[in-house]
């Protein structure tokens, strides 16, 4: 079990420095585009937050396909958190925060601080 946490930990690691790496080469190779992203995406959330806050104004609707669209060039630009996105739903398991916690607590006498790196 172990070992299988310390593979999704590490593919999660690697999906983030990727995801850091594209939005670097992004800002680096068109500054234009980067910031163009960025503020429509900026610009879609503060919408439909408006509509959250207020269900009178307008929601994108089903067959309007901005949204997918824009997600699509905002992963290939770096632009946005892969450890958010979500793959597959399940059920809700009972007791599983507790038994997570569990395992947390029992891996902690394994890491070590190195003041060099700053982190665990």
């Amino acid at each position: 079990f172990l070992c299988l946490c310390q593979q999704v930990g590490q593919m999660q690691i690697l999906r983030r420095q990727i995801t850091n790496e594209l939005n670097y080469s992004c800002r680096f190779d068109s500054k234009h585009l980067a910031a163009a992203l960025e503020n429509l995406n900026k610009a879609i959330l503060a919408d439909i937050e408006a509509h959250y806050q207020n269900p009178t104004l307008p929601y994108p609707k089903e067959d309007n396909t901005l949204l997918y669209e824009i997600t699509a060039y905002l992963e290939a630009a770096g632009i946005h958190n892969p450890l958010n996105k979500i793959y597959i739903t399940t059920k809700r398991l009972p007791y599983f925060p507790t038994v997570n916690f569990l395992f947390l607590i029992s891996q902690f006498p394994k890491l070590q601080y190195n003041r060099n790196l700053g982190n665990v």
